[in-house]
């Protein structure tokens, strides 16, 4: 009934056209061993865990051997301690009385201050007293290889670390040695010393400044008393009393000689317009001048004479009384109008050199006015600046005095800007070696580097352990895989066993095996198979025992089923199926016996061996000749014909077996068979266009590959004595 489901199934067969490999589809895809398919992603992760499985014990020896030689130096390192105190700065207190007083207004960043501050505690300008204090230095001096005084800051320096609390005015002094007590009085002495040192040089500048700023007090004393008197001598010989009560009673009258001076050059303009238009002699234009009124009387009058001669020299002629009286009339007021234009135009002429006279005058003292205002400014700009130098002389000489006065108050002040607000204590426990923080990084490091390190070496390995990665590494249809056997009775489990099906006598062997056979019938079901031939790259890859089983396999479905041993070089299948090897395939090739003759019975029905025969040279060299007309009369006499075959690598017999057969069984042992092996037999197999059913992976291990751990003993013993139970139940 199995049978013949599995040929319903109806898979789909691919050729790959450079390997020769017939490759199977299931309806789900391809699945010629019914494993389902994993993605590349899924096959690297398994692939790695594969690895580590396999390494495990040496990754755990290595991850041990790492922390226990962590631990061993870390015995051999000296312990230290840690001492630490803790100084608040105060940047609101000021750090000096004269600073203050004098009136700084700039305020000092603090986080220069604090660095400075840092840095001046590590100084030897304060280590060195301290160490003094505290007396390092005699019995440094007391021992023979103690460091010199320069290596003893310079020890102390390095071993004190100074550290600001993130987010506050907080200074950690800390302090690491061999002794708790001393770590904690080296920390309370530099503390101490650089409150100390602080004080110190403060009050040390102040006394330098004290007498500096005496020394200037005394010459600006008398450089003040030099600028007053150049300020009042000043006044005196000026005659100055206050330069702005004089300086505007000018600016008025500047102004006023300024708008005077503009009227009459004004004026003298006009004048000079109107005399330009009189020097012309045209009664017209001294009738729009200023003057020109003084003749409009004449001009009516001459007017009128005219319009009245006229019309006596037209009633009466030349020759009468009255046109002669009124012709003498005519001229009479024709010379006063020209008199009276004379007249006129000496009257602009006079009024017009008057007039540039007094714009003379009036611009002379204009001059006079400016000349005397340039003076006074001057004077004014001198006399500024001596009261100025006088001013600045005074303030300095009071600013000095004034800081001398602070710097004599200071000189004894004790400033808060710096103040101890945790002394250190001699702590018990030791800050180095971190020794549960080390061996913690240790196992975590060598675990890692133990991880990466199998993961690396099963990358460089080139044999082929995994069986879910067969596929896509090298292309080959996966027929099943053995698990490793130390029980060398379980090999032979399916060739001892009677029964037809052995049930609970299997083993996860034999479970492998049957499988296997299920997946050739699945083949057999598409193309027939008659002839088998299982091949190897190199020696030991346990081809003679997949034979031996896949035969007994066959035998126990009924099917007649012929082994024949094909490796004239080192035949093996006799002793595995306890057989006599007085004659065989030699006999057989070099007609020294009939077929009937060498064929043998096998230990279960149905089973029939034909083993090597002695060896001979010849009988090799004819098997290349004669091993297709023997394949084709076993497979007449035969439902099935086995043939194990020598090694391909290094021997031209399984080429010449391989063209003869159906299809071939390569079996590759597990982390054994470099995969440039596998690579090298399909080649060869390819060019003599022989068929490949697919790939055996013998030896597999649970550590080998994590996706086939359950196949293993254990699981399979549970699994079979839980149904054991449940069968016997019913």
């Amino acid at each position: 009934m199995k049978l013949r489901y599995l040929a319903e199934v109806e898979p789909k067969t691919t050729t790959n056209v450079q390997t020769g490999v017939r490759r199977e589809e299931g309806p789900s895809g391809p699945s010629p061993t019914g494993f389902s398919t994993v993605p590349s992603a899924s096959l690297a992760l398994l692939r790695y865990w594969a690895a580590v499985r396999r390494h495990a014990w040496h990754i755990v020896i290595f991850v041990v051997a790492t922390v226990a030689f962590t631990a061993l130096i870390l015995l051999q390192i000296p312990k230290e301690y840690q001492g630490t105190v803790t100084i608040r700065v105060d940047p609101s207190v000021p750090a000096e009385v004269v600073g203050n007083q004098a009136g700084n207004s700039g305020e000092v960043t603090v986080g220069p201050q604090l660095a400075t501050d840092m840095k001046e505690i590590v100084s030897p300008a304060v280590i060195a007293p301290a160490i003094l204090r505290l007396g390092l230095w005699k019995s440094a001096d007391n021992s023979s290889s103690a460091p010199g005084p320069s290596a003893l800051i310079a020890k102390v320096s390095n071993r004190t670390k100074v550290s600001l609390v993130e987010g506050t005015y907080l200074i950690n002094i800390s302090y690491r040695s061999a002794s708790p007590d001393e770590a904690a009085a080296v920390a309370n002495a530099l503390a101490e010393q650089f409150i100390e040192h602080e004080y110190q040089t403060r009050n040390s500048a102040l006394l330098n400044l004290s007498q500096y700023m005496r020394q200037q007090v005394q010459e600006l004393g008398d450089r003040m008393k030099d600028s007053q008197l150049a300020l009042n001598a000043f006044e005196r010989e000026n005659n100055i009393v206050n330069p702005d009560s004089m300086t505007s009673p000018l600016t008025q009258q500047l102004s006023s000689l300024q708008q005077e001076l503009n009227l009459e050059q004004s004026k003298q303009r006009s004048l000079e317009a109107n005399l330009a238009l009189a020097r012309e002699g045209s009664l017209d234009a001294l009738l729009v001048s200023d003057r020109g009124d003084a003749l409009v009387p004449l001009l009516q009058a001459q007017q009128q004479a005219e319009i009245e001669f006229a019309s006596l020299a037209s009633k009466y002629g030349p020759g009468n009384y009255l046109y002669e009286q009124q012709q003498r009339k005519l001229t009479q007021i024709s010379k006063a109008v020209q008199k009276e234009q004379q007249h006129v135009t000496a009257q602009i002429e006079a009024q017009a050199r008057a007039a540039a006279v007094q714009a003379g005058l009036t611009a002379k003292e204009l001059a006079d006015v400016k000349a005397q205002l340039d003076d006074f400014n001057r004077e004014s700009v001198q006399y500024a600046i001596l009261k100025q130098t006088a001013d600045t002389d005074k303030a300095i000489y009071n600013d000095l005095l004034e800081r001398l006065d602070s710097a004599d108050v200071t000189a004894g002040y004790h400033s808060t800007a710096f103040r101890i607000v945790n002394l250190a204590r001699a702590n018990s426990a030791p800050v180095y070696p971190h020794v549960m923080l080390t061996l913690l990084f240790a196992f975590l490091l060598s675990g890692f580097l133990g991880i990466i390190g199998s993961i690396v070496a099963s990358e460089m390995d080139r044999t082929i352990c995994d069986p879910g990665l067969v596929r896509d590494a090298l292309g080959i249809e996966l027929l099943g895989f053995l698990p490793e056997v130390k029980n060398g009775a379980d090999l032979k489990s399916l060739v001892t066993s009677t029964d037809a099906l052995p049930g609970v006598s299997r083993n996860p062997f034999a479970e492998a095996l049957l499988g296997i056979r299920s997946t050739l019938l699945l083949k057999e079901s598409v193309s027939p198979l008659h002839a088998l031939a299982v091949i190897s790259c190199q020696p030991q890859e346990g081809k003679t025992t997949v034979v031996v089983n896949l035969a007994a396999a066959l035998a126990a479905l009924g099917k007649r089923t012929v082994v024949v041993d094909s490796d004239l070089l080192q035949p093996n299948l006799h002793r595995t199926l306890s057989v006599p090897n007085r004659i065989g395939l030699t006999s057989l090739l070099l007609d020294k016996a009939c077929l009937d003759d060498v064929l043998l019975p096998g230990p279960i029905d149905l089973l029939t061996v034909l083993p090597a025969g002695p060896p001979s040279v010849r009988a090799r060299e004819l098997l290349a000749s004669g091993i297709d007309a023997l394949v084709e009369e076993l497979k007449s006499q035969f439902d099935i014909v086995i043939l194990d075959t020598p090694p391909v690598l290094g021997f031209a017999d399984t080429l010449n077996v391989a063209a003869s057969v159906d299809e071939l069984v390569l079996v590759v042992r597990a982390g054994k068979t470099p995969r440039d092996y596998v690579e090298v037999v399909m080649e060869q197999l390819r060019q003599v266009r022989a068929t490949v059913a697919g790939m055996v992976l013998n030896g597999v291990k649970s550590q080998t590959s994590p996706s086939y751990h359950w196949y293993s003993d254990g699981h399979y013993r549970r699994y079979s004595t839980v149904n054991g139970n449940h069968d016997s139940s019913l």
